[in-house]
């Protein structure tokens, strides 16, 4: 079941209010009483957008957790149940994507216009993540602590709600607010967990099955400032902070000669929010 953090909502409205006003308060700096916008003597109509885009992503430490059993002989141990906690790393890739939106005529009120829209995008990334796992349930043996590594992918989809504003003080940049929520594909693939305390070298506890991927809720906010040229051609920079909520992954038992049998593994990365920067360029249709 996905589930949405309330603390991060609440971010996510806090923010977007606090631009709102940071706008709120320009507008009224360049507000003039004689001052009437192009836009206000001709009727405007909306434009149909295509665009493509692609940055920098960074993402926080995320909690991340194991859960197994390791089935040792019942006059040994017995059923052992493994509970290795930790965190995974942070990590910066490259990402791209593409999107396509509509945005409604301009609204005009003295000075200053503004207009609202939706758009569709997706963008992806992948990076690697490495975590360190300490396991605190083992009793009757000396402390098992994990190395877990994992080729990440992920595609995120995105439905988004946009307001610009413009003014002819601007010199042609648009400023734009926007917000969206949708769902990340994610998959966890080459996945490796090496028991480091005791080391046993060369035993990977999830050989059986290395791949797995999940689904999760995904939103984000983002603010940028566009220019356009060439009447059909917008050009823009933007920042977007994403919320990933909580996925879970499946990998196969420990399956070695030498090594005592396991339960599958169930991994649990908690949600995870990025920073992201962005350069792109709009075409209208």
């Amino acid at each position: 079941m996905l589930k949405f953090n309330k603390g991060h909502l609440t971010g996510l409205l806090a923010l977007i209010s606090l631009s709102a006003t940071n706008i709120s308060l320009i507008a009224s700096e360049c507000y003039e009483p004689s001052m009437v916008s192009a836009c206000c003597e001709q009727p405007s109509s909306g434009r149909f957008y295509v665009g493509g885009f692609g940055g920098g992503i960074y993402s926080n430490s995320s909690k991340i957790s194991q859960l197994g059993t390791a089935f040792f002989p019942e006059d040994v141990i017995g059923a052992l149940p493994i509970i290795g906690k930790g965190r995974l790393n942070k990590t910066s890739a490259g990402f791209g994507g593409v999107q396509v939106g509509y945005e409604w005529a301009q609204t005009c009120f003295s000075a200053w216009s503004f207009s609202t829209g939706g758009e569709l995008e997706a963008f992806f990334f992948k990076n690697k993540k490495r975590g360190h796992l300490i396991n605190q349930t083992v009793v009757g043996l000396p402390e098992h602590n994990f190395r877990d590594s994992f080729h990440m992918n992920s595609n995120i989809v995105l439905a988004n709600a946009i307001i610009s504003l413009n003014n002819e003080c601007l010199f042609g940049f648009t400023p734009y607010l926007g917000g969206g929520i949708g769902a990340a594909r994610i998959s966890l693939n080459k996945a490796n967990s090496l028991q480091t305390e005791p080391l046993e070298a060369g035993v990977n506890h999830f050989n059986s099955r290395r791949n797995d991927s999940s689904w999760a809720f995904a939103a984000q906010v983002k603010a940028g400032l566009r220019y356009n040229f060439l009447e059909m051609f917008n050009v823009f920079a933007e920042y977007r902070y994403v919320y990933v909520d909580d996925s879970n992954y499946i990998y196969g038992s420990t399956n070695y000669i030498s090594h005592v049998p396991t339960s599958a593994w169930n991994v649990r990365v908690k949600n995870t929010s990025y920073n992201a920067f962005a350069f792109g360029v709009q075409f209208d249709l």
